[in-house]
């Protein structure tokens, strides 16, 4: 039986229905209501059609029927590993200082005819070979009793107890093994449950998750002076990368915020996604305070103005690439858009290769700059629904796109922010975020302090024990912020 689709679409019905006039009302307002309707398919069929390569959506996001990104390189057709004339890695024995023992081995027969041999070494004896052999021995945490002894008074007759050492805590948990559980949940992205889990199989003690809760808490409280110095640090930076992604507080939707600079992260929670949300994390700075915000094109960040923002390439490229899989209009100034952009970053590359100085690049891309104002004055002439809106936001904020070119110091890409904003995303996509305010604090601390050492190649565990014991004995925590020398 054939189908019914094809026989309706040649019925007589349809061959009997009137041509299109132009004088006629009716058959105008079709054809209107016609181009409404289609350009409103094409729009939810380009949102359909949404993924990391054309739109600002994460990878994550991406179904199975996502295209793939192209590979960098083309197979070579080598096999995998090592390649015949490589020079091989190897690992470097370690200095005897810093091994735990030594195994002398001495051959007790000769291996070809069994003659007994002399035991002590002699001149025809070349020096030993070493072989070095790392474990790790069984780890037992080590459990210290303080006995509080009291004493009676011979005038008094009042008794009177002794205190804990300066430093011991009044839990039953050391600054080390805080700092170690602290780290597993808010660095290494376990869960209570599995950091539970760990510190039992591994260092053999049991901990209750509600302990496991508190050490999270005071952890955040010993990080209090860090988080603001980074804050301040940041707050007064020439150069920050901004982003933001979602958070939850206790199920409800909040937004985690990241400003970031070459060498410190801060994180910050917030239960909106505004500008004043932007303002609290990087707030106000004079006339004179130069400062350059890289960011995508989300309205917090709209009222920046030339070179007080760099909007992102990175974000630019997939946007335009969106365009080129529209239709029309937009397919054709989507490509020749990307043809633009990546003269755009061939040149910044030449830049950062050393091949071209920050002058010669600026005056390389200036005609270049001019090609994309055009670019922007057609899309916007063009009236189409995919590329009108971008380019008439685009040439409100052109200079922007070019501070790059202006600022040394400043990259065309907010990579540097998305990378270090990916720490807080995985830790929300296996959580269900924060339920109170020591858990809040929690979250922006930790992922400062992770993010803003791992920047500095600084050991976490090192300074989170450091910030643990301070906070018992009262002293002054460590800094967050760079060595001088860093």
């Amino acid at each position: 039986m054939e189908a019914a689709g094809p026989a309706l679409l040649t019925s007589p019905a349809s061959a009997d229905l009137p041509e299109f006039n132009a004088d006629c009302p009716g058959c105008r307002a079709l054809a209107a209501q016609v181009a409404v309707l289609t350009a409103r398919i094409e729009q939810l069929e380009a949102r359909l059609n949404q993924n990391s390569q054309n739109s600002s959506r994460p990878p994550s996001a991406d179904g199975p029927a996502a295209p793939k990104p192209p590979p960098k390189e083309r197979p070579s057709g080598r096999h995998r590993g090592g390649q015949p004339g490589h020079r091989g890695a190897k690992r470097d024995l370690k200095p005897l200082e810093m091994v735990a023992e030594v195994v002398e081995e001495v051959p007790t027969h000769c291996a070809h005819c069994q003659t007994p041999l002399p035991t002590g070494k002699t001149p025809a004896d070349p020096p030993p070979l070493r072989h070095q052999v790392t474990e790790v021995p069984p780890i037992v945490c080590i459990t210290t009793e303080y006995r509080l002894h009291a004493r009676t008074c011979p005038t008094c007759c009042r008794r009177t107890w002794a205190d804990l050492p300066a430093g011991v805590p009044r839990g039953v948990v050391g600054p080390r093994l805080q700092a170690v559980c602290s780290l597993l949940t808010g660095g290494y992205g376990l869960s209570r449950r599995s950091t539970q889990e760990l510190v039992r199989d591994l260092l053999g003690e049991a901990l209750s998750l509600g302990t496991l809760s508190s050490l999270e808490a005071a952890t955040a409280a010993a990080l209090s002076a860090p988080y603001q110095a980074v804050a301040q640090a940041v707050a007064e930076a020439e150069r920050v990368n901004a982003d933001e992604t979602r958070w939850f507080e206790a199920h409800r939707l909040t937004w985690l915020w990241l400003a970031a600079t070459d060498r410190l992260s801060l994180f910050r929670l917030d239960a909106s996604r505004s500008r004043e949300a932007f303002e609290r994390l990087l707030p106000k700075r004079a006339a004179e305070q130069r400062r350059t915000v890289t960011s995508d094109r989300y309205s917090a960040y709209c009222h920046l103005v030339r070179d007080e923002w760099q909007i992102c390439w990175g974000h630019l490229q997939r946007e335009f690439t969106g365009w080129a899989e529209s239709t029309g209009w937009a397919a054709a100034l989507g490509k020749t858009a990307l043809a633009a952009t990546r003269r755009v970053f061939a040149r910044w590359h030449q830049y950062r290769a050393g091949e071209l100085s920050h002058a010669a690049m600026a005056l390389y891309l200036q005609p270049v700059k001019e090609r994309f104002r055009t670019l922007f004055q057609e899309a916007v002439a063009s009236g189409h629904w995919r590329v009108e809106g971008p380019a008439r936001h685009l040439l409100k904020h052109f200079e922007s796109l070019w501070t790059f070119t202006r600022v040394e110091g400043v990259e065309p890409t907010n990579n540097h922010a998305e990378r270090a904003l990916r720490r807080g995303v995985l830790w929300r996509k296996r959580s269900f975020g924060h339920q109170s305010e020591s858990g809040r604090a929690f979250v922006e601390r930790l992922l400062t302090v992770v993010g803003s050492l791992r920047l500095q190649g600084r050991n976490v565990l090192a300074y989170l024990e450091a910030a643990c014991r301070a906070a018992l004995t009262g002293s002054g925590p460590p800094s967050l912020l760079p060595h001088p020398a860093g």
